[in-house]
């Protein structure tokens, strides 16, 4: 009666997790070994297996060195609080090999994880991706094949996530992945690079194939969308959400796969400050025909998609020197070339962007762009008021000649009752990141 338990003691010990009944406490093996980084995915996996039913998982306030893939899915009414750091190895070989596939533009993730009725607290601690040895290895080019998503919730139903923080991030911060609600709120992204090379493809929030779904308090740095909502994500609510040098909040891309349609449905965007971003609120499809890229880098090749893009509402933003505020664009990967831009096979309608005010970098404020194959109906602007950042300043607008804001336009149906000011027509080939001012 008394060996029983000192042994199993001794046994979640030596495995460096402490079980007191439905409650298991990881502790690193680096506690043991004069501060070597020993990988503690082993001992993450076993806390999991052994209460991620019915139970909690609690990491301690130390240093934990994940040096190999998780895979904590499955999990049901657990609770999770992460107290220390998450120090994710930056073996870059290691993880263009092993980590798991997450479908989506063959991309894959360092941390799979899911379950139902789930809540996981970041209770002072953090994720720390070491992205910099990505970030310089990538130099400054697209998607590079086995390059991980940081974080990724899978297959979750009723799954809270709060105060995550995530540093450096390797690629995606976080992926939402075929889940029903799911919230996560006082998120944190912060990719910032240390040398010459910037953080492309450093999304803060994608979903996919996902269903009623919350981001709300979130401040992100990075190099790529803010929040993006990709194909089949409906009922998104996204909400007090500040945006430093990003690409602002987007829908897509969508209508990358010609043989999977993408329905992008009931998705509000509110509350949302813009800094320094490339760009603020838009709208980004593939087009019409599929392009095989030159490149052979993962999620590169595509179009051809067809789907619906629905009830979309971007309100309440705030813009700082913003190089493209608001976008629509059917094409947004041959933006170098119209001879495909006009076939989009994505219907867009129902979009409204009210209450935006601020500074645009140059001399454009919106670029709508529809397709001749699928102009849009009901596209809406309530109450905006963009101004270049040399306007407010009492400046005239430099290399150009025009100085007046630009609302570039086309195929937009109902565009004299839309509320939009078009004043130019949107060329088909317009980019999605401009660099300077429309003449």
């Amino acid at each position: 009666m008394i060996l029983w338990p000192l042994v199993t003691l001794a046994s979640v010990v030596t495995s460096h997790v402490v079980r007191e009944g439905n409650t298991c406490t990881l502790y690193p093996e680096a506690l043991r070994h004069n501060g070597t980084g020993i990988d503690d995915s082993p001992s993450i996996h076993r806390a999991f297996k052994l209460c991620g039913k019915g139970g909690n998982v609690i990491f301690t306030d130390n240093t934990f060195h994940i040096n190999s893939a998780l895979n904590t899915t499955n999990l049901a009414n657990c609770d999770v609080s992460v107290r220390g750091e998450l120090r994710f190895s930056d073996d870059i070989a290691y993880w263009r090999n092993n980590s798991y596939s997450v479908v989506l533009q063959d991309q894959v993730t360092a941390w799979l994880f899911g379950g139902k009725d789930v809540n996981v607290h970041f209770d002072g601690g953090w994720y720390n991706g070491q992205g910099q040895a990505w970030y310089t290895e990538n130099r400054n080019t697209s998607n590079q094949p086995g390059r991980p998503i940081s974080m990724t919730f899978y297959n979750s139903t009723n799954l809270f996530v709060d105060g995550l923080t995530i540093i450096q991030p390797q690629f995606w911060a976080t992926f939402v992945w075929q889940s029903q609600n799911v919230s996560l709120t006082n998120l944190v992204v912060n990719a910032t690079s240390n040398d010459q090379w910037g953080t492309m493809n450093t999304d803060g929030y994608d979903s996919w194939n996902s269903d009623t779904l919350l981001v709300e308090n979130a401040y992100i740095t990075n190099g790529d969308d803010c929040v993006a909502a990709k194909g089949n994500t409906t009922n998104l609510l996204v909400r007090n959400v500040t945006c430093n040098h990003s690409t602002g909040m987007t829908i897509g891309s969508v209508g990358q796969n010609p043989k999977k349609p993408d329905y992008v449905q009931n998705v509000t965007f509110e509350d949302v400050r813009c800094l320094g971003c490339t760009d603020g609120a838009y709208i980004k499809t593939w087009q019409g025909t599929y392009t095989s890229s030159s490149s052979n880098l993962n999620g590169d090749s595509g179009g051809g998609g067809h789907g619906l893009i629905k009830n979309i509402t971007f309100r309440d933003f705030e813009m700082t020197n913003v190089a493209l505020p608001i976008q629509l664009s059917q094409c947004i990967y041959t933006e170098s070339t119209s001879k495909s831009c006009n076939t989009s096979k994505m219907q867009i309608e129902d979009v409204t962007w009210a209450n935006i005010k601020g500074t645009s970098r140059y001399n454009v404020a919106a670029s709508i762009y529809c397709s001749d194959l699928h102009p849009c109906p009901n596209i809406n602007f309530e109450n905006i008021d963009i101004r270049s950042v040399n306007s407010t300043l009492g400046l005239p607008m430099y290399n150009t000649t025009l100085q007046h804001e630009v609302y570039q336009c086309k195929n937009v149906i109902g565009q004299k009752s839309s509320g939009i000011p078009c004043n130019h027509v949107a060329p088909d080939n317009y980019p999605q990141s401009p660099l300077g001012n429309i003449h």
